[in-house]
C-alpha cells in the first residue's frame, strides 16, 4: 500500500473530511476530457465537494472528467471534476473525485439530495462536533 493509499484510508476510516459524504447509489454518465465516449457508473458516496463513483471504466489519477449524476427522478446534476484516485474492490473499479468550479444551486441540489436519502444520518454529519446546550 503507498502512503496516498494509506492516507485516504486514514481519512475514510476517521471520516475526518471537510465535506462529510453520504452513501447514495445514483447513475452517473462520465466523460473523460478529451474522449469520446462515455461511461456509465453508480455513486457509492457524495458530498458538495466530490464523489466516489463506482463502475469507474479505465481511468487514471490526474484526470478530468465531466460527470452528470441522477440524484432523482428528472433531476440531474452537471459537476466538473478531477479523479483523484482509483481502485479495486470487489472486483469493481471505484475512483474517487473533488468537484471544481461547482455553481452554488448545485451544490445545494446536493445537500437536499443527501438530506432527502437520510435526514437523520444527514443532521447528525452536518452538527458533529457540536454539543447540545
Amino acid at each position: 500500500m503507498s502512503a496516498k493509499d494509506s492516507d485516504y484510508n486514514t481519512l475514510e476510516d476517521n471520516d475526518m473530511r471537510y465535506f462529510p459524504r453520504w452513501e447514495v447509489n445514483d447513475p452517473v454518465l462520465c466523460n473523460l476530457d478529451g474522449e469520446n465516449e462515455p461511461f456509465e457508473g453508480r455513486t457509492k458516496d457524495i458530498s458538495c465537494a466530490g464523489a466516489c463513483i463506482t463502475g469507474a471504466g479505465n481511468v487514471s489519477p490526474y484526470q478530468k472528467v465531466k460527470v452528470v449524476i441522477d440524484i432523482a427522478q428528472g433531476v440531474k446534476v452537471k459537476l466538473n471534476a478531477h479523479i483523484l484516485w482509483v481502485k479495486i474492490e470487489n472486483n469493481q473499479s471505484q475512483m474517487g473525485v473533488t468537484f471544481y468550479d461547482t455553481p452554488d444551486d448545485v451544490q445545494n441540489l446536493i445537500l437536499q439530495h443527501a438530506y432527502e436519502v437520510d435526514r437523520e444520518k444527514f443532521l447528525e454529519q452536518l452538527y458533529k462536533g457540536w454539543e447540545n446546550p
